[in-house]
C-alpha cells in the first residue's frame, strides 16, 4: 500500500480516494517505494524523479503510470504540507499583530500618563512662580517699611528735640521724604545700593533742605 489511510499528513480527506489510488498502483505493479522514497520531499524534486522515469524506455509503461499515481498522492500530500505552513505563518503574523497592538495601546497609555505629570509640573510651577511674586512684593512692602522706619528714627535722633521758628515740622519732612522713598523703590533707585547708602543719602537730602531754614532763623537771632 503506498498511501496510509490512517496517514493525517497525506492530505486525503475520503478514505475511497486513498483505496483507488493504491490500488491502481497494484494493478500498474507498483508498490510503496516511491511513495516512500518522496514523500518529505519538495513537489521539484517528485517532478524531476517522475520525468525520469517516464522519458526512461527500458521502464514498463505500466510502472510509469504506478509512479504517476503515486506522484499524485505526493502532490496532494506537498500541498497539504504547504498548507500547514501557511497557516501557521498567518497564526504566527496573527499573534504579532495583536503584540503590537497590545505595546501600541500600553506606548499610548504611558504617552497620556506622561502627558497628564507634565501638566501636573506645568501647574505647580505656575503655581509656585504665583507664590514666588506675592513673596517678592511682601519682601519689598517690608523693606520699604523698614526703611521708613529707619529713616524717622534718624531725623528724630539728629534734630535732638529742637525745632526752630517758622521751620518746617519734622512729620511733613518725614512724609516728603518717604514719598520721596516711594518714588526711588518704584524706579529702582535704591534698588541696588546698600542700606546705610539710602539712609545716608536720605539724611542728606533731609539736612539739605533743612538749611535755609536754619539759616534764616539764625539771621533773625542775630537782628
Amino acid at each position: 500500500m503506498a498511501v496510509d489511510v490512517r496517514d493525517p499528513k497525506s492530505g486525503f480527506r475520503h478514505c475511497d480516494v486513498v483505496v483507488f489510488i493504491n490500488e491502481e498502483v497494484l494493478r500498474n505493479g507498483g508498490g510503496p517505494g516511491f511513495y516512500l522514497t518522496f514523500r518529505s520531499r519538495r513537489w521539484k524534486d517528485i517532478e524531476d524523479s517522475l520525468k525520469s522515469i517516464v522519458a526512461d524506455t527500458h521502464i514498463p509503461s505500466t510502472i510509469k503510470r504506478a509512479c504517476a499515481w503515486s506522484a499524485l498522492a505526493l502532490g496532494v500530500r506537498v500541498a497539504s504540507r504547504q498548507r500547514e505552513k501557511q497557516s501557521r505563518r498567518v497564526q504566527h503574523l496573527h499573534n504579532q499583530v495583536e503584540e503590537h497592538e497590545a505595546a501600541t495601546w500600553t506606548l499610548a497609555t504611558d504617552l497620556q500618563r506622561l502627558r497628564d505629570e507634565r501638566d501636573e509640573v506645568v501647574s505647580e510651577l505656575r503655581s509656585a512662580r504665583d507664590n514666588l511674586k506675592q513673596v517678592l512684593q511682601e519682601r519689598d512692602m517690608l523693606h520699604k517699611r523698614l526703611i521708613e522706619f529707619e529713616l524717622s528714627q534718624q531725623l528724630l535722633a539728629e534734630s535732638q528735640g529742637t525745632e526752630y521758628p517758622g521751620a518746617v515740622p519734622w512729620p511733613l519732612i518725614i512724609k516728603e521724604h518717604i514719598e520721596a522713598l516711594d518714588t526711588g523703590l518704584q524706579s529702582g533707585q535704591y534698588s541696588v545700593s546698600p542700606k546705610k547708602d539710602k539712609m545716608a543719602s536720605i539724611t542728606a537730602a533731609a539736612s539739605t533742605s533743612l538749611r535755609p531754614q536754619l539759616a534764616a532763623d539764625t539771621e533773625n537771632m542775630r537782628n
